[in-house]
């Protein structure tokens, strides 16, 4: 095996498709506009949007440090799995020993940057790798505290971005991203039951409670439950306009979500990255939600 080959199997397997997951770092840049910075101010704007770069860099580096942890410790179980069988550590193209010395690598490289930036900045990334590495060792066996896990790994994102940038984000911000990744997980758990049936049990222990379509109802329940905190969110936070426009964008919400389910039960072999990337009426939706959202906190106000 070529040096080549290893550097190509390590850049693979820290994941770069996933790291779109961590562009909810600019949540707080984004739903800050108009109150809590004026994007008239290009010079302010520009030095913001970099201060969201950096929340989105560093976690994708310590976010990779976690998959490469990950797949080192599924690699046995991996080889059994129709898709992950093909990952670089699952398929002998990279070392474990050598995925495990990465991945601590990036995460502490992730955290060297983040001290310099700021104690808080290092606090909330330390606490997102912290959390990844729980979720990777243990709380990913058991239902419930996987989808906990996930959802905290998501509410330290966003807290990482308006750190980086100085501003505050809105209590029912985390709320909703809290929900909107249970949801996500929970949607990953019911595609991995269509995918392999009754093997699912073998392959993760927590779809043992979630049996036959648990993960299934309980993300309907989920949606249902975050697209009510959304409009709860556009109606009554404080740093919103006062005439509501914010409520245009509860559809945009609710269909992203629907679409999203109706896209993962359609591929149950794609992750959350890959259903956003090749579905285009989904990233659409997406972008269509951005930039209203913009507008409206800009020049509706």
């Amino acid at each position: 095996m070529t040096s080549q080959n290893v550097w190509a199997a390590l850049w693979r397997s820290m994941r770069p498709g996933q790291w779109q997951k961590n562009l909810i770092a600019f949540a707080p840049l984004l739903f800050s506009a108009g109150s809590g910075w004026d994007p008239s101010d290009g010079a302010l704007a520009v030095r913001l949007f970099g201060g969201a770069s950096l929340a989105f860099a560093l976690l994708c580096l310590a976010a990779s440090g976690g998959y490469l942890l990950n797949d080192a410790r599924d690699a046995g179980a991996d080889r059994l799995h129709p898709t992950k069988q093909d990952r670089p550590i699952a398929a002998g193209l990279l070392p474990i020993d050598g995925a495990i010395a990465a991945g601590l690598g990036l995460i502490f490289a992730a955290l060297v940057v983040a001290v310099y930036v700021s104690t808080p900045l290092f606090t909330t990334i330390g606490a997102y790798a912290l959390v990844t590495m729980a979720y990777t060792l243990v709380l990913r066996r058991f239902a419930g505290l996987d989808v906990v896990a996930v959802a905290t790994g998501f509410v330290l994102r966003v807290v990482a971005g308006a750190e980086a940038i100085n501003m505050s984000v809105s209590s029912w911000i985390l709320v909703c991203t809290a929900l909107g990744a249970a949801y996500v997980v929970l949607v990953k758990r019911a595609q991995e039951r269509q995918l392999l049936h009754d093997e699912a049990d073998e392959h993760r222990a927590a779809q043992r409670v979630y049996g036959e379509s648990g993960a299934a109802r309980a993300s309907r329940v989920v949606a249902l439950v975050t697209v009510v905190a959304y409009a709860m969110y556009t109606w009554t936070a404080p740093n919103l306009p006062a005439n509501h426009a914010m409520l245009v964008t509860v559809p945009l919400v609710a269909f992203g979500l629907v679409r999203y389910r109706v896209a993962a039960m359609r591929a149950p072999s794609r992750n959350a990255d890959e259903l956003i990337a090749r579905d285009p009426v989904l990233l659409l939706t997406v972008v269509i939600f951005a930039v209203v959202a913009f507008v409206v906190l800009t020049v509706a106000r």
